[in-house]
């Protein structure tokens, strides 16, 4: 069995605080922290290489790198966006995503990897139903599609997920394609299927996922994350695929679960089950080899580790309101 490198942001500063390293042992599921590195509030991480990318969540949004050989810092530039929440690399671009302010900022990288000058940035505006959440734009999530044409960027604030032409040469077009989401339910994460022919949006406020044909764009399945029974207050967090293409998860966070999907072969979603008693389930991953589940639980500080084959848990270990879970290389 293999041992794979991982990494995990957290809500924490100070001295051994911000980023955790550490090792996943995939025969055991067992997981060893390692050493971390002082960056106040990095929310969402990317590896490119040997090189961590990643996002301080603060008021004046911060962009940082790390060599993961020597977990020491590289370069820490300014965003030009409040509460950068999401980041990701392409080529040799970053796109990160300002939560506050609804915008994109993209830096490019040189031939080491250090962070160059802020290459260009796009700003949504509008609004939507919801008057507590929705005032004014709020981009949550960018990444590529799976042929590399279009960065889908999630904006929660305005209900809609844009599609930007992409071009290696010369990075994006404004001309974005637009999907425009039920009103109210504020699209937050996307990934696509294993065979790259289906779209899953995750709405935080209405807690479903959207299923699109991603050739066309149609719209095939709207299904909620939570019991038909269920009436309290809840948001959607994270959403992710199993290596197999076979599971589909998502995380709610105050009915505090995981809800797991079946993904048949038109792509639409059956429910399978629901992993409980999570305390506030930010990000969770599946592990490279698709053996094992894990889940960061914000206001349980901690990680806890789960078999696919029965979802039973396994173990876990404690870490600072963890909000973001990495996979690197096998060791």
């Amino acid at each position: 069995m293999a041992k794979y490198k991982i990494f995990f942001g957290t809500y924490s500063m100070g001295p051994g605080n911000g980023v955790f390293s550490g090792e996943f042992d995939s025969a055991t599921g067992e997981i060893s922290l390692g050493e971390t590195v002082n960056i106040e509030n990095p929310s969402y991480l990317q590896l490119n290489n040997n090189i961590l990318y990643g996002v301080s969540e603060i008021t004046d949004g911060m962009l940082f790198a790390i060599d993961t050989v020597e977990m020491k810092g590289l370069r820490i530039s300014e965003t030009h966006g409040k509460h950068p929440c999401h980041l990701w690399f392409k080529d040799d671009f970053i796109f990160v995503s300002n939560y506050s302010e609804g915008s994109l900022s993209i830096f490019k990288t040189d031939d080491s990897g250090n962070i160059q000058e802020c290459y260009q940035s796009i700003y949504h505006f509008g609004c939507s139903v919801n008057q507590g959440r929705q005032k004014q734009s709020h981009i949550h999530f960018a990444a590529m599609t799976p042929d590399n044409k279009y960065l889908a960027v999630c904006d929660l604030g305005t209900d809609k997920v844009y599609l930007y032409p992409y071009c290696a040469k010369t990075g994006l077009s404004t001309e974005a394609t637009i999907i425009n989401c039920p009103p109210g339910a504020g699209p937050r994460h996307l990934t696509f299927s294993k065979c790259g022919e289906y779209l899953y949006i995750l709405t935080e406020l209405t807690s479903t996922v959207l299923v699109y044909k991603y050739k066309n764009l149609e719209f095939s399945q709207e299904i909620s994350t939570l019991p038909t029974d269920f009436t309290g207050k809840t948001t959607c967090a994270a959403i992710h695929i199993s290596p197999d293409g076979k599971l589909l998860g998502a995380s709610n966070r105050g009915h505090d679960s995981l809800a797991v999907f079946k993904i048949k072969e038109n792509g639409k979603l059956d429910f399978l089950t629901h992993v409980m008693n999570v305390k506030e389930p930010r990000d969770f991953r599946f592990s490279p080899d698709g053996k094992w589940l894990l889940i960061g639980q914000q206001n349980g500080d901690c990680v806890t580790v789960y078999k696919i084959e029965d979802f039973s848990q396994t173990s876990s270990i404690s870490l600072p309101k963890p909000v973001c879970i990495l996979f690197g290389g096998e060791i």
